[in-house]
């Protein structure tokens, strides 16, 4: 690294610092390096005031960001968590939008977390709501339209779902857990009990979350990954098997509600 680069790296070293930088002789030293003190503060006690401002500043979004998170840990074990997740990702931009997108990823390989796995679930599904609330805007899709397509043009059909929408396979139901964390109300830690969650923006702007049986959230996993809709299907059906019926007999009611909620945006022919 050159001198200049060294020197640049210098405050965002300190700023990124867990501990007081006044109290470690080397911190003040590199401190007296960057800033000149006053009659009133001495370098590090100034460099000091923008390291507290700037932890106070990312943990707190970290916490607005995974509120559920938080409330299923112990103060202690989330402050460590955020502490390591900061040095493994310092923030690289001025805005904190993005702060937490690898967030995800770090509960997952922070095997030392008590309830390791609900940790991970609620994680990944308030970043998919973080992700939904972001997302861009799109125009639903007219419900008229769907009974206009000829049937033999829907065996190639693509359906597009909304770009805000998220598809969740989780092992606890996260869902309510994080609602009611948010709402400040008591709760009980889950016994395990899978779903299929589908996260996504209404039309009126709220976020909001549906679960889905094995069939329907394997077609839109399929209809996701850009397959048209016969191949979709066939796809669902591979995936579960024990309701084959279900997605014959529902197919249609399912297009009228996908419509209706906006998770479909357009249909390719």
């Amino acid at each position: 690294m050159s001198t200049v680069a060294a020197l640049q790296a210098q405050p965002a070293e300190l700023l990124q610092r867990r501990r007081a930088i006044d109290t470690d002789p080397d911190a003040s030293e590199l401190a007296a390096q960057i800033a000149a003190g006053n009659d009133r503060l001495s370098p590090a006690e100034q460099i000091e005031i923008y390291r507290e401002q700037f932890w106070l500043r990312h943990t707190s979004c970290l916490l607005d960001d995974f509120e559920g998170l938080s409330g299923l840990l112990e103060q202690g074990h989330w402050e460590r968590l955020v502490e390591e997740y900061l040095a493994a990702h310092p923030p690289t931009s001025f805005s904190l939008r993005d702060l937490g997108h690898r967030m995800p990823d770090f509960v997952e390989g922070s095997s030392w977390l008590p309830r390791h796995d609900l940790c991970v679930d609620m994680t990944r599904v308030e970043w998919a709501y973080i992700e939904v609330f972001d997302a861009a805007d799109a125009a639903p899709l007219d419900p008229e339209k769907l009974a206009l397509i000829p049937e033999r043009a829907w065996e190639s059909a693509r359906l597009v779902l909304n770009p805000a929408l998220r598809l969740l396979r989780v092992r606890y139901p996260v869902a309510a857990l994080r609602r009611a964390i948010r709402l400040k109300r008591a709760f009980e830690l889950p016994e395990p009990s899978a779903q299929n969650l589908v996260v996504y923006r209404g039309l009126d702007r709220d976020l909001r979350h549906e679960i889905v049986g094995d069939a329907q959230f394997a077609l839109l996993e399929a209809l996701h990954s850009g397959a048209a809709l016969v191949p979709a299907a066939a796809q669902a059906v591979s995936r579960a098997p024990r309701e084959a019926e279900v997605l014959e007999r529902e197919l249609s009611a399912w297009f009228r509600d996908w419509a209706a909620r906006a998770w479909i945006v357009r249909v390719e022919l």
